[in-house]
């Protein structure tokens, strides 16, 4: 979802032990559990989580649901509330 550079940013900013010459893969994936670890849940977000919110809003399973918002953050909004 990020570019390179961009995820090797966030691991130093944050602090978050890796080695530069990592795959891609396993440093988004470093990254990816720091922010889950700072929500409720403690999980990952993938696309396929926020694809399943989608689904359920237009697949009519939630037909008598208007006007909401559904977050899909892992309880990250709730967290920062505490």
């Amino acid at each position: 979802m990020f570019p390179r550079d961009r995820v090797l940013s966030s691991l130093l900013k944050y602090n978050v032990a890796h080695t530069p010459d990592e795959p891609t893969e396993s440093l988004v994936s470093k990254l990816a559990q720091f922010y889950a670890d700072r929500t409720l849940t403690k999980s990952p977000i993938t696309p396929a989580d926020q694809a399943e919110a989608y689904f359920l809003l237009v697949s009519g399973r939630l037909s008598k649901t208007t006007g909401q918002v559904i977050t899909v953050d892992g309880g990250l909004h709730e967290a920062f509330l505490r």
